[in-house]
């Protein structure tokens, strides 16, 4: 009796799956068992994770404006910051013209004057500090390229000059020589990171840091000015 029992059981569940669909080896009783479906996260913590940074203290954007020199990773990116940047090749360029332009005009005109003053002249901090605001690294390395340049063409623009002026002392061409080879590389080197360091401090303590345009406003804009044009047709 109890083997026809089991039998008849076995039976009657063969049927049932057969009925329902299931396989041999499913359980009936996950059939109708509901899917778990996880937690659906918090606003308050999407919100954390995707807000933009704000503002910062003075005395934070301060400190952290201040970047340690990595001399040999400078030196290894300097390829790439003279070839994908502008931080190298742009006050190379406005310096080579400004003594170009003082040795063709003589420095007579206001503007060659005024070139030569902040790009040629020692100590030349117009270029350096040009080059410290755009370098996204190594900005003193690029100072002391830019003051050696400098150099190069105050040293072009005294001697061109003393030899069209024979009564110009020697010592004193030599010392004005020797004086910018020394300054403007260092000079560069100050000026250019102290650039770097202010451009770095002004992204940091600038109020609107991290905020985006909301599209919402923008589309919501957009659909005022539709009515409108669909009001005055």
């Amino acid at each position: 009796m109890a083997r026809a029992k089991r039998t008849d059981r076995a039976e009657a569940r063969r049927r049932y799956r057969a009925e329902t669909g299931l396989m041999d080896d499913e359980d009936p009783s996950a059939v109708d068992a509901p899917a778990v479906s996880s937690p659906a996260p918090r606003r308050g913590s999407s919100q954390q994770m995707s807000s933009p940074p704000g503002r910062i203290g003075i005395g934070a954007a301060f400190r952290q404006s201040i970047h340690p020199v990595d001399v040999r990773a400078d030196l290894a990116a300097l390829p790439w910051l003279a070839t994908h940047t502008k931080a190298l090749w742009v006050p190379v360029l406005v310096t080579v013209a400004s003594a170009v332009a003082v040795l063709i005009t003589g420095g007579t005109d206001v503007i060659s004057a005024f070139f030569f003053a902040y790009f040629v002249q020692t100590p030349a901090i117009g270029g350096v500090f040009i080059a410290g605001f755009l370098a996204p690294r190594a900005s003193w390395l690029l100072g002391i390229i830019v003051g050696l340049v400098s150099a190069l063409g105050y040293t072009a623009v005294i001697l061109v000059l003393a030899a069209r002026a024979p009564g110009q002392a020697i010592g004193d061409v030599q010392a004005a020589i020797v004086s910018s080879f020394v300054l403007s590389p260092i000079m560069g080197a100050v000026f250019a990171s102290g650039a770097a360091w202010y451009r770095r401090f002004l992204q940091l303590s600038n109020p609107n840091r991290g905020r985006r345009a909301d599209p919402k406003k923008g589309s919501g804009n957009g659909r005022a000015r539709g009515q409108k044009a669909s009001a005055r047709r």
